[in-house]
């Protein structure tokens, strides 16, 4: 028997547990949080404030590459997540000025060449005047203009690779362009941006499109389905044929649970500490389906498009 959309509610609860699998706090239902303007934020647990353990791989022999890309950027992972969640949307071309990589960064400023393109940046970004990222885009929470206007005080010193290249093996498949996308649950969304509806753009670049047209900042949004290559706005996985949920954990080594809605987006606007994993699992069968390596990107359908991009083979896919 099937639970009840009422019991699926109850059950997908926002939780952060620790690595024993204590909770150390629920949240309100993330039916009330997932896609909708104007969230309200959520403190992050006790420690949230503690530095990070240093998660950052010794290796230099990674390629270097654009942020978004998975590959070595020189930048610190909080400052690396920054520019993938809340800037890329706009600055991954020649106008505004790309924000992709440490050089970008540290190059002169078109506007004042006597400062780095990092240091108006944080100007930007605490200028009540022309801010950064412009309206109608939410600005980045506190924390992450912290980060940043941080490493900028120190001299925006380049670092050493914060991820490693990801392959996602967890999901099986090609990665083959010429698949073609077929939408399972033979759904598309057909409703309007307006209406800020939690299962809304399903397959969508989530952070991508907020940075542009405005919404709220999630630290991680996506969208799960059943099959690995399914085209943009078809709706997703129906966790009332089994509760899903996905736990991301992060470089504090806490977990965060994160709820499926119906039309298989996720999304969670808590602070977290990147670079971070993700696994997907199913209440009823104990299934899990694991990512395999790290991200600082929470926008999730950025790289796990229909075809699959910077090593993401396609979808995410519920186990």
């Amino acid at each position: 028997m099937r639970p009840s959309l009422r019991q699926v509610r109850h059950v997908h609860r926002f939780r952060q547990v620790d690595r024993e699998g204590f909770a150390k706090r629920s949240l309100a239902p993330a039916l009330a949080l997932a896609f909708v303007v104007g969230v309200a934020a959520v403190a992050a647990c006790s420690g949230a404030d503690s530095p990070p353990p240093d998660a950052t791989p010794t290796s230099t022999l990674i390629p270097e590459g654009p942020a978004g890309s998975g590959l070595n950027t020189k930048l610190p992972c909080d400052v690396q997540a920054l520019l993938e969640n809340r800037c890329i949307g706009c600055h991954s071309g020649n106008s505004p000025p790309p924000l992709l990589t440490y050089a970008d960064l540290v190059a002169p400023s078109r506007s004042n060449p006597q400062k780095t393109m990092a240091q108006v940046a944080v100007e930007r970004l605490r200028s009540a005047t022309s801010p950064m990222p412009p309206p109608p885009a939410a600005p980045p929470a506190e924390d992450e203009i912290v980060a940043f206007e941080n490493w900028v005080k120190a001299g925006t010193k380049s670092g050493t690779p914060c991820t490693p290249p990801v392959v996602d093996a967890g999901a099986p498949g090609t990665t083959n362009p010429t698949v073609p996308l077929v939408c399972t649950s033979g759904q598309m969304w057909t409703g309007q941006e307006s209406d800020r509806e939690p299962e809304m753009h399903p397959g969508g670049a989530c952070n991508t499109c907020h940075q542009v047209k405005g919404g709220p900042n999630f630290r991680i949004a996506g969208t799960v389905y059943p099959t690995l290559h399914e085209p943009d706005d078809c709706m997703g996985v129906d966790p009332r044929g089994g509760p899903l949920v996905v736990i991301v954990t992060d470089a504090r080594n806490r977990d965060f649970q994160i709820p499926v809605q119906e039309g298989g987006n996720f999304s969670l606007p808590l602070q977290i500490a990147p670079p971070f994993k993700a696994r997907v699992r199913n209440f009823v069968s104990d299934k899990v389906r694991e990512m395999k390596g790290s991200v600082t990107s929470g926008d999730c359908n950025a790289c796990h498009t229909g075809q699959g991009k910077n090593g993401a083979p396609g979808r995410i896919m519920a186990p």
